[in-house]
């Protein structure tokens, strides 16, 4: 059975709209078969947690604010980097401020399926909150209804986003027209494409491994590895030479090298752990 966890916290002005335009969200969900699991007003983080964890694979959607490292309820964070985690295996959607910029690629990394959502500010005009509840709502509905690609629906996205600015300048409303435009280019979604890496050490695992697993490599793994790797060519460099000199002193390298595989091992059971845990 096909199931949606709706999270649209209700508690300010912004949210009233984002509130609205996700009642056709939902209402879009259940004529399409979806078993929707909705957390709305005042919602409870803890709730929302308990939801997703049990939830594994259940597409979620979120309305409203959001920073770069979280999404937001009422209280505080709601979805954060300490709880990214309960995102991996899932489609998630959302329609929020600048999450996308360092939430959605942990959730990426995390084993997200899809992360939707924007690089900065989502801005709207109440005067045209119409035009922007069809651009907000409209990458969703092309997945449900039609069955499209993440990748289709992001680019009929932003192709209808212009479509919209066109014809609200064409009204006389620059600024409604400027900010969706805006809107258009911040949105993203990392699902088989990655986001872009900054990062040098990324840079190369990307390379070395491809996008899938490169992305998904923690720095503490790279760390690990490039100790047990130099580790293991200081024992072995140091083996041999002792094999061609055994008079040589001190005889330090071998156990240098040994102790360098060790502390890498342990790295690595460290974090198979820590993910373990996070389950």
């Amino acid at each position: 059975m096909m199931k949606a966890i709706v999270v649209a916290p209700r508690f300010d002005t912004a949210t009233e709209y984002t509130y609205q335009w996700s009642r056709e969200v939902v209402d879009l969900l259940k004529s399409m078969g979806y078993t929707v699991l909705e957390f709305s007003g005042r919602v409870d983080r803890r709730e929302v947690e308990s939801a997703l964890a049990e939830h594994r694979e259940a597409l979620f959607v979120f309305y409203d604010h959001g920073s770069e490292d979280s999404l937001w309820a009422h209280f505080g964070k709601l979805i954060d980097l300490s709880n990214v985690h309960l995102l991996a295996g899932r489609d998630c959607y959302t329609v929020a401020c600048l999450s996308a910029k360092r939430l959605g690629v942990e959730a990426y990394k995390a084993g997200c399926r899809a992360y939707w959502g924007y690089t900065i500010e989502f801005a709207f005009t109440t005067d045209a909150a119409d035009y922007f509840k069809e651009f907000a709502n409209y990458g969703l509905k092309l997945r449900v209804k039609e069955g499209r690609s993440w990748r289709e629906c992001l680019d009929k996205a932003k192709q209808l986003a212009r479509q919209l600015a066109t014809k609200l300048i064409s009204m006389g409303n620059i600024v409604a027209g400027v900010l969706m435009i805006r809107n258009a280019d911040a949105l993203v979604c990392y699902d088989g494409e990655p986001p872009e890496a900054k990062c040098p050490f990324r840079r190369v695992a990307v390379k070395l491994f491809g996008k899938k697993v490169g992305w998904r490599l923690s720095r503490l793994f790279a760390c690990s590895t490039l100790l047990f790797g130099l580790g293991l060519g200081t024992a072995i460099h140091d083996f041999f030479v002792e094999c061609a000199d055994p008079l040589r002193f001190p005889p330090h390298g071998f156990w240098i090298g040994a102790c360098l595989v060790v502390i890498g091992h342990l790295m690595v059971i460290h974090e198979l752990l820590s993910r373990l845990r996070s389950c």
